[in-house]
């Protein structure tokens, strides 16, 4: 209607030709603003991003300093993510930018009433005094009260320490006592210095309390808290509440919520070593007010959280399983756990909490129903503050940070993949198609990217999340090169919000801790595809950091391990080359179950593309064959290994390299599955052919003496399989160095044949040499590493050191059921490890309960013929043996050596002997035999 009005009506522009810039008469309406806005609380809002316009160029319509007034020290200024279309145009309630202005608008409403209260007890004091009447009490002013402490608050005791001997302990009288406690909204700051307060408030003289929320705010409560002494103070201003506490003794100056980046507390803190200041604030800057004197207010240990969780809910469960489960998925953060526990006392539900969470956490962390609690908002509410006030490049990197590990994200991410242009490794250790097969990329100019970046928002989803889309993105928050003073000044100013903390490592390494309970918000305020952008952002930045290992020590790929981890599947499945560098890290890591899916991707892409006899595909097969037998699905990895060696013969030949290495592995599936006459006829067949066309030092034949060592180890052949392994040991000294992984490895597999040979010793020393060197190269976690702590164990066994075994395989079986798994053929033999122990040491109870459930897992993993299903049916008779239990021993003795004629053939030296022990009924001969069969068997492991 106004639309059509205002065809027929006249418009006049003269009053704003008299509104130019610097006129007489904007000076004159500034100027009345001034002398009112000091009674007014004033919040500039300003639009950040360029509104696009003709041309396709973009602008800042009125940029920052011309929406702000100059001159009114109280007004606070807030910016918005959005363009000058957008500013004041919201599709969702729960957009970012809406939020903002909802809270802050709240946040005006909740001091209203306050205010025109304060202004009544005013205005009747005047009319009292005017009278000629004396203010009844009960309208004087009255100081600012303390925060009220919640029914449910738990004592953060390390909090409260650090109070009490920063506050009332210190021995420095020539510094005034000040602490600042620090940290992300919700973590509950003002509760526990509110707490300490309270319990200490009988050391103070006066306790002044000042909402530190607008500089405005300050001054209203200092002059509340100097008029409050009396009627003589009735005129006083802040300034004389300053000078008041300056001569005074004995006071607590208590700021709550500085959080304000502009905000200056210099002129508000009196002059004087007589009194103590205390500050809450999210901003970490304010630590400079006491730079010795600050704590940071983190996520609360587990019983701290649990108790807060039973205290919020008003509910003490039976078991804490579930309370354990559900403050450690809210990373133990003060404030989402008094949610739940909000949410649990209506329900009084425990067991559907983490469903309901997960399936509806948005709604639950905003929901702000927390009557009683002492909390004005919910965990994402307080969460919106801080990070609305980030600017756009440092929101943007907090978006990709979301999609990594919560903990320990290196900085030397984000200059590696900066300096390499974000490129995706391509080299002989990755997968590659062939040039016919790649789809052509055009070259774009660095012109082009910054304007596809600048214009991301017009594209389709598809367009944004193309590889070149992704790489200008990442440049347009990193830049195109690597300028550490530019990155570190988005790391401050995130940090000054504790949204991110900052730490250095032993070796100088400057690393990044994000809380988790972060990540998942910042993950709710993206759209589902606006998530797979960051992720695929994310995994874009880890891309551009990966490269091969050369000849160091793995402890990069480690420290990127668990932020691939973090990815969504498919964002590591973009194509072949992101799926092969992934792997690279994996590889390096030994993870061996993260492997087995970006194989089989590799493999399916190669067959759709190329087909099933491609050399390409032949390889992805074999290397998905591998990583089957590494995670112990022996079967399949036999079936694909057979398939990869006939595909070879038939399109290679029987002489080629990579034929022969397709044998190679063959022969360790089978040394694993037990078939050890086959085994040993094809390594001795692979070693002759190695020798043959790649010399006697080259590693792939090095390596084939190594496996056809174990082999003959399996088989009983000690004194061959040692000579072989001391020469591939020298070998690998000298060609790798006494470091490399393979060396420590030959070093590892000697010392299991000097065991089993009797030469304990030797075998000792090696073995925590060994053990040593896996933990500095490797890590702790590396499944190799965990290998060489059982050998050690099993030696350290031999040479009668038992608590220091028992110690060690309990280790091994906990790290192997953490990453294999229970049901992992690695993990079952730890477990049959660590019954020898217990029976050693006569702990016949626990050997028992725990050999029989190996001999159970052993029998459905591997079948019952298997030698370390043999192993585990030996350790379980000895120990009912051993505990009387002597028929059930006796039938399961008589089924071992049953079983030895088949594994170890009938002329097998100790399958004679235990047949002619049966045959007389010599138990105790059986038992002999059966512990050297028992050493045989162990190497299997």
């Amino acid at each position: 209607m106004g639309r059509l009005l205002s065809v027929y009506m006249y418009t006049n522009n003269q009053i704003l030709s008299e509104l130019d810039r610097d006129s007489p008469e904007l000076e004159e309406i500034q100027r009345y603003y001034q002398s009112a806005g000091e009674q007014l609380s004033t919040i500039f809002f300003y639009e950040e991003y360029e509104t696009p316009i003709l041309g396709g160029r973009t602008k800042l319509i009125v940029p920052r300093h011309l929406a702000v007034i100059q001159g009114d020290d109280r007004a606070r200024v807030a910016s918005l993510h959005a363009d000058h279309c957008k500013i004041v145009k919201y599709r969702r309630t729960n957009e970012e930018n809406y939020r903002k202005v909802v809270d802050y608008l709240l946040e005006l409403a909740g001091k209203a009433k306050v205010t025109v209260d304060e202004n009544w007890i005013r205005e009747d004091g005047h009319r009292s005094v005017a009278k000629g009447e004396s203010p009844p009490f009960q309208q004087a002013r009255l100081p600012k009260p303390l925060v009220p402490v919640s029914r449910n608050y738990v004592r953060r005791q390390e909090i409260y320490d650090f109070l009490t001997e920063k506050l009332l302990l210190s021995t420095f009288p020539e510094q005034q006592r000040r602490c600042v406690l620090h940290g992300l909204g919700g973590g509950g700051k003002t509760q526990a210095a509110s707490f300490w307060i309270e319990k200490n408030k009988e050391e103070f003289s006066q306790i002044v309390v000042v909402d530190s929320s607008s500089q405005q705010q300050i001054e209203e409560d200092l002059e509340t808290a100097i008029r409050s002494i009396g009627p003589q103070y009735s005129k006083a201003t802040w300034k004389d509440a300053v000078a008041y506490l300056s001569g005074a003794k004995g006071w607590l100056l208590f700021f709550d919520n500085a959080d304000e980046p502009d905000l200056q507390l210099d002129e508000y803190i009196p002059n004087s070593t007589d009194g103590v200041v205390l500050i809450t604030t999210r901003n970490r800057e304010f630590v400079a007010y006491a730079q010795d004197s600050h704590i940071q207010v983190e996520k609360m240990t587990k019983r701290e959280a649990i108790d807060l969780l039973h205290k919020a809910s008003g509910v003490t469960p039976s078991s804490n399983d579930n309370s354990v489960a559900i403050v450690r998925e809210l990373g133990m953060w003060a404030l989402a756990i008094t949610q739940a526990g909000a949410y649990i006392s209506r329900t009084q539900r425990w067991d559907t909490y983490l469903a309901t969470f997960q399936m509806h956490r948005d709604k639950l962390m905003r929901e702000a129903s927390l009557k009683g609690r002492n909390y004005k908002g919910s965990t994402y509410t307080a969460f919106d503050l801080s990070f609305g006030l980030l600017p756009k490049k440092a929101q943007e990197l907090m978006k990709i940070c979301a999609f990594l590990h919560h903990s320990s994200i290196p900085q030397a991410i984000f200059e590696r993949s900066v300096s390499s242009g974000f490129r995706v490794y391509s080299g002989p250790e990755s997968y590659s198609l062939p040039d016919s097969v790649l789809t052509p990329i055009t070259t774009r100019v660095r012109s082009a990217k910054l304007l596809l970046a600048s214009f991301l928002p017009f594209f389709s989803p598809r367009e944004q999340n193309s590889e070149a889309a992704i790489t200008s993105g990442l440049e347009g928050i990193l830049g195109s090169e690597w300028v550490v003073f530019s990155f570190q000044a988005l790391i401050d100013s995130i940090a000054q919000g504790s949204l991110m903390d900052a730490f250095t490592d032993s070796n100088g390494e400057c690393f990044y801790n994000v809380h988790p309970l972060v990540q998942k918000y910042i993950q709710d305020l993206l759209e589902e595809g606006d998530q797979h952008r960051y992720a695929l952002l994310a995994s874009q930045l880890l891309l551009g950091a990966i490269r091969p290992l050369r000849g160091e020590s793995n402890i990069w790929h480690q420290q990127l391990s668990s932020h691939v981890d973090n990815l969504p599947l498919e964002a590591k499945l973009v194509d072949i080359s992101h799926a092969s560098a992934f792997a690279m890290v994996y590889r390096s890591t030994g993870n061996r179950n993260a492997l087995q899916p970006l194989y089989e991707y590799c493999y399916s892409q190669f067959c759709t593309l190329l087909g099933p006899r491609h050399p390409s595909t032949v390889l992805a097969m074999n290397n998905l064959a591998t990583t089957l037998l590494r995670r112990g699905q022996l079967e399949e990895a036999e079936k694909m290994g057979r398939e990869v060696l006939t595909l070879r013969m038939e399109i290679l030949g029987p002489r080629h390299p990579d034929t022969v290495s397709a044998m190679h592995n063959l022969a360790t599936t089978l040394l694993r599955r037990g078939q050890l006459e086959e085994a040993e006829k094809m390594g001795r067949e692979v070693l002759t052919l190695q020798m043959e066309i790649l010399g006697p030092r080259h590693p792939d034949t090095v390596s084939a003496m190594h496996n056809l060592a174990t082999t003959l180890a399996h088989r009983g052949q000690l004194e061959e399989a040692e000579k072989l392994k001391r020469e591939v040991l020298t070998l690998r000294m000298d060609i790798l160095g006494p470091r490399h992984p393979d060396t420590v490895s030959a070093m590892n597999n000697l010392a299991t044949t000097l065991l089993r040979r009797g030469q304990l010793e030797e075998a000792e020393k090696i073995g925590r040499e060994v053990l040593t060197l896996q933990m500095e190269i490797l890590g702790p976690r590396h499944p190799d590493t965990v290998s060489a702590m059982n050998i050690l164990a099993i030696t350290l066994s031999h040479c009668g050191k038992l608590e220091e075994a028992e110690k060690l395989r309990r280790e091994v079986l906990t790290l192997r059921m953490e990453i294999l798994g229970q049901r992992h053929p690695d993990t079952v033999s730890a477990m049959n490890h660590l019954v020898a122990t217990l029976r050693k040491c006569g702990q016949l109870e626990e050997a028992e309960k725990i050999g029989r459930e190996a001999l159970t897992l052993q029998t459905e993993t591997m079948g019952s013929q298997h030698p370390n299903t043999v192993l585990a049916m030996n350790n379980l008779a000895a120990i009912l043996a051993d505990r009387g239990q002597l028929e059930e021993a006796e039938k399961l003795k008589r089924e071992v050596l049953t079983l030895l004629m088949d594994i170890l053939g009938p002329r097998h030296p100790d399958t004679v002997s235990a047949m002619e022990s049966i045959r007389l009924g010599q138990l105790k001969e059986i038992e002999e035999t059966l512990q050297r069969v028992l050493t045989l068997l162990k190497a299997l492991t």
